[in-house]
């Protein structure tokens, strides 16, 4: 089997593309689940790597400030590649540990320790087929709402037309006592 460089997006397309993986990118259907079956493959990795990455993550304080230790880069030095000044990289390193972080700044910031920004989405249970099936058991319960929510106000209105009607009748009655001509 071949060996693939997967360092780039572009490289990780390619890849996906000859392996029949990413024909064409587009909105998934609920029921497309041939199609949340290959992004649930592509999303494996994240989802091996997201226990280890929240440990190393929380015992560091944040992954920029990690990799930049790991990798022996000070502060002065990361700062001059990002032409930025020293406090800068300590604020973007709180920024990321309070989750504050713009994806642009932290790419940037990869970029200047010679890494790649990858961003995932991760189901916290299960896979993208279970969540589309608690989605749409989901959007069923509040279809059911709004229709028993509907009969409800339909039910008051009916109540009301009628409400109204027999007023306008008593109203019309009282006035032909009164020997007032009404229609």
């Amino acid at each position: 089997m071949p060996q693939y460089e997967l360092s780039t997006l572009k490289s990780l397309r390619r890849f996906l593309i000859a392996h029949g993986e990413l024909v064409r990118m587009r909105r998934l259907s609920p029921e497309d689940a041939e199609q949340r079956r290959r992004v649930d493959e592509t999303l494996l990795a994240f989802r091996v790597a997201r226990r280890a990455a929240a440990e190393a993550a929380t015992a560091e304080g944040s992954w920029l400030r990690a990799v930049r230790q790991a990798v022996g880069v000070p502060v002065a030095v990361l700062a001059g590649r990002l032409g930025v000044c020293k406090y800068e990289i300590f604020r973007l390193e709180k920024a990321e540990q309070e989750s504050r972080i713009v994806l642009g700044s932290l790419r940037r910031a990869a970029d200047a320790l010679g890494c790649e920004l990858v961003y995932a989405l991760v189901p916290r249970k299960g896979s993208l087929e279970d969540l589309a099936a608690a989605e749409r058991a989901e959007r069923e319960k509040a279809l059911e709402r709004a229709r028993a929510l509907n009969e409800e106000t339909k039910a008051k209105v009916e109540e009301w037309i009628d409400w109204e009607a027999a007023i306008r009748r008593m109203f019309r009655h009282e006035m032909r006592k009164m020997k007032v001509r009404v229609r």
